[in-house]
């Protein structure tokens, strides 16, 4: 939700707000971080009723009598995000709206002295204390990926934009593995539009049940059309993927396919990415369709081990 409730004194003990916010937006990314590292918690209060007025043309109290600048917004975020992901903060150039707001140069010495008066913990914590999203919904990956088409050698590339997709979905093309997504042919998308990572969770609540696009929130799909929608970190039917292994011949699984339980597996048909009947190992002439390759481990996933064992006491129950 977007109201909340906070006694005197805690606001008093971290600080309140940023001072240096302008505008709006923001501001729920630093008092969360603020509250979670710095001692607190935030609990969920179901059985409170709270009255918001949400905005109607046919209503004029609820017309907004202020102006957004969008950019005033990006640089709060930055200034939250600068602000207390410590070692991680390198993770804002990873998307390009960032680069308007010159994140490096800002002042963030408000942070340090809360952060030093109250001895907050590193952001690495935060990562652990929600381990069933970030570790168990693979959103700190072990490794990321690109999902190779074996028989055109292209590779499986997002079209959309990184970070929060605004319309919720988008579509998914194979270009040549390595290509430039700044070229007109790759749409919308962005430098990491090729690599994927594995993400959600299984029905045993680990990692992982489907496919994501790094640096999104953009999961493989199979509902109707393939291509990508809103991760559900907790498993959804229509983004459980898996690619198969030479493993499961026994059980009449053929190997290298991106196979749904329901045993409908990725194709190329007409030039377009579609999903029909898998094929069974024995079947005349079958061949592996996809494979994994370059894989890379991702900066996030060495910080946060490195956290893990520099300072093991700080992360136990």
């Amino acid at each position: 939700g977007g109201l909340l409730g906070i006694s005197r004194q805690w606001w008093q003990e971290t600080g309140g707000y940023d001072s240096q916010m302008e505008n709006w937006g923001g501001e729920n990314i630093d008092q969360s971080l603020r509250t979670w590292l710095c001692g607190g918690e935030i609990l969920s209060v179901p059985q409170a009723e709270v009255a918001h007025m949400w905005r109607k043309p046919d209503d004029p109290r609820t017309q907004s009598n202020y102006n957004i600048d969008v950019l005033k917004t990006l640089q709060n975020r930055a200034r939250a995000a600068k602000g207390w992901f410590g070692n991680f903060t390198f993770k804002l150039d990873d998307y390009p709206d960032m680069q308007y707001i010159r994140w490096r140069k800002l002042d963030t010495n408000e942070f340090d002295a809360v952060r030093e008066r109250l001895g907050c913990r590193p952001f690495a914590w935060f990562l652990w204390r929600f381990r069933t999203i970030y570790e168990n919904a693979g959103l700190v990956p072990e490794k990321t990926f690109n999902i190779r088409h074996i028989k055109s050698g292209k590779c499986l590339t997002y079209l959309g934009p990184p970070g929060t997709h605004p319309q919720g979905q988008d579509k998914i093309t194979l270009t040549s593995c390595g290509a430039d997504p700044s070229k007109p042919s790759m749409g919308r998308s962005h430098r990491d539009a090729q690599r994927w990572h594995r993400a959600n969770q299984d029905d045993r609540g680990e990692c992982c049940s489907g496919y994501r696009v790094w640096n999104t929130d953009q999961c493989l799909s199979i509902a109707g059309a393939v291509q990508t929608h809103i991760c559900e970190v907790s498993g959804r039917m229509d983004q459980l993927l898996r690619l198969t292994t030479a493993d499961e011949a026994a059980k009449g699984i053929a190997p290298g396919q991106l196979r749904h339980p329901r045993g409908m597996c990725l194709v190329i048909k007409n030039k377009a990415i579609a999903a029909e009947r898998c094929k069974e190992a024995s079947s005349p002439k079958v061949r592996p369709v996809w494979e994994i390759t370059d894989e890379k481990v991702p900066r996030e996933f060495e910080l946060y081990q490195q956290a893990k064992l520099e300072n093991p006491s700080l992360f136990v129950e």
